[in-house]
């Protein structure tokens, strides 16, 4: 019969041991009878203590297992061990919850030990039958703890069955630790980058994926200096200072592994002011006439300043800075940069560069008048690459390029080539209206394409002396033994057409007859290049291409820029 509220009132207002009364003679139910006074100090005292009372089913159940007579040993180890299973876990049943634990334990102590015998220890399987057969067996300890060695701390899914068989075991917190370690290192070892796991390496001086986490990091490091050595012009400079300030390639390391020098990893943290690069179009450029013009054609970020740089500061050439048009300025800027040992920007738009100077050798009254023009490569190739019926002319090499292009000068080309620009190149530029455009090509389409533009100017051919390739950053390709080698082998890999189309039209107009109509190939650096377009300076490349453009260009004995200068100073 349901208890009225009237009922209920009646009993609240009784002592709690009256109500407890109530309780155990099942006159109310606890706590559903009970439940809208669970705000009541009697209801939270009546609920502390039950909690700490036996069970009534349990009172129940252990008044069976005393009315048993102690030699029915098999119905008192049944009863035993379903007391414990069933009644076990609750707090007020601890009591007797341990006695038959205790009176279980003794009467199977004799069967047990039998079966412990034949327990294999190396068996997880065999050691938990054995637990659960004998719930209370004296054994426990020494299951624990061979589970626990059985178990592959690695593995997430035999630490939670080792946390599911023994939630309150000798290693259960150890089994916690190493599951939230795993966690974390799946976490960070998932897509790992230096930065994340040095910091995980530094925090976690305890994990037990410590050594995984060094060794890791040891092959991220060498990853990440090959990435600096292969292209040490593109390396962002703000992210190796970050590895540096983090700790992750200290000075010396990276010394070591060639990425920088003592002097160039000074640079990185005190870069001087340098100039700023004008790059001034000129439409009307005013050619020396009388020299030879030495042009340097390519794709932008081919190389072709730093050639320009080099050839500025070969040991016998002496240019004009105050000559007509920007290209003294240009020159006097690039000479900064090459003591400073660091590689300005790209060239960018429609500037060609002329820059006017002498070449003097060592023990000879003859001076070699030398133009050096360093043509356009971004302007040029984007034009090559929005058209598609490929009708370009000498203008879209630059502003005033026709003009430097058809003068009657006698002309030395070089197609200067990027070895590590093989693959695709994203080309950048503003239209008139300002809006920016860009293309994906390839170096030697664009290549190929200022071939065939020369090809159909033959004026320009006509006073041609020599064409010839430059493979530029040939520090990338080794020691300076095996430069030539390979730069031959990806020339002729890349250009092997063309190098037999030019031979074609070197033999038709005489051109480069001193190698018999072949176009050579000529390998170039500055010297050792390093992250932050950093480099130590080194003039051989340099005194040697301008010791063959003096071969190739025209002398005379007297009225040179030189010898002006020198009857000068005298």
């Amino acid at each position: 019969m349901a208890i009225t509220e009237q009922q209920l009132n009646m009993v609240m207002s009784q002592s709690v041991d009256q109500i407890k009364k109530y309780i155990s003679q099942g006159l109310i139910k606890f706590p559903d009878d009970l439940l809208k006074y669970k705000d009541n100090p009697k209801f939270r005292a009546i609920e502390s203590e039950l909690s700490n009372m036996p069970a009534p089913d349990a009172v129940a159940a252990w008044k069976e297992i005393e009315s048993i007579p102690a030699d029915d040993t098999a119905t008192l180890s049944h009863l035993l061990s379903r007391f414990i299973a069933n009644h076990g876990a609750f707090p007020g049943n601890k009591t007797m919850a341990d006695k038959a634990r205790y009176c279980l334990s003794s009467l199977t102590a004799g069967i047990e030990q039998s079966d412990w015998d034949t327990v294999d220890l190396n068996s997880v399987t065999s050691l938990l039958t054995h637990r659960r057969k004998y719930p209370s067996t004296s054994h426990e300890a020494d299951i624990d703890n061979h589970v626990w060695q059985l178990t592959d701390t690695a593995s997430a899914t035999q630490l939670n069955r080792y946390i599911s068989e023994f939630p309150n075991g000798l290693h259960t917190l150890e089994a916690r630790d190493m599951l939230q370690s795993q966690d974390l290192w799946k976490g960070v070892s998932t897509d790992a980058d230096l930065i994340t796991l040095s910091d995980y390496i530094k925090e976690e001086s305890h994990s037990p994926y410590l050594s995984k986490a060094a060794e890791m990091m040891t092959d991220l490091k060498r990853a990440e200096i090959a990435k600096m050595l292969d292209k040490p012009g593109t390396y962002k400079v703000d992210f190796l200072k970050m590895l540096i300030d983090e700790e992750i390639f200290t000075k010396e390391e990276l010394i070591a592994n060639g990425i920088c020098t003592e002097n160039t990893f000074d640079m990185l943290y005190n870069t001087p002011d340098l100039p700023d690069i004008e790059q001034v179009e000129n439409s009307d450029p005013m050619i020396a006439k009388g020299a030879t013009d030495v042009f340097l054609f390519g794709i932008p970020s081919s190389g072709k300043t730093c050639v320009l740089m080099g050839l500025l500061g070969s040991r016998n050439f002496v240019y004009d800075n105050a000559a007509s048009g920007m290209g003294g300025a240009y020159a006097d800027n690039l000479t900064v940069y090459r003591r400073h040992n660091k590689a300005p920007g790209r060239t960018y738009g429609n500037f060609v560069a002329q820059i006017q100077g002498s070449v003097f050798r060592d023990n000879s009254s003859t001076t070699y008048p030398i133009n050096l023009i360093e043509m356009s490569g971004e302007e040029f190739a984007m034009k090559i690459a929005l058209n598609p019926d490929n009708l370009v002319d000498f203008e879209d090499m630059g502003t005033g390029a026709t003009k430097i292009l058809t003068s009657d000068n006698r002309k030395i080309i070089f197609i200067v080539i990027d070895p590590t620009a093989d693959g695709l190149i994203k080309l950048s530029s503003t239209t008139a209206d300002g809006s920016s455009v860009s293309r994906i090509v390839e170096q030697d389409i664009i290549i190929t394409k200022m071939v065939n533009m020369l090809i159909r100017n033959p004026k320009v051919l006509r006073n041609t002396n020599a064409i010839h390739f430059i493979l530029t950053k040939s520090d990338t390709l080794g020691s300076r033994e095996e430069r030539d080698a390979k730069a031959v082998e990806r020339i002729r890999q890349l250009y092997g057409k063309t190098i037999m189309t030019l031979r074609d039209i070197c033999r038709k107009y005489s051109i480069n007859k001193s190698t018999d109509f072949q176009p050579s190939l000529f390998t170039f650096s500055l010297g050792q290049f390093y992250v932050g377009d950093l480099f130590e300076y080194d003039s051989y490349d340099a005194d040697k291409l301008m010791n063959i453009v003096t071969s190739m260009a025209q002398g005379r004995k007297e009225g040179g820029f030189l010898d002006s200068l020198q009857r000068k100073l005298s």
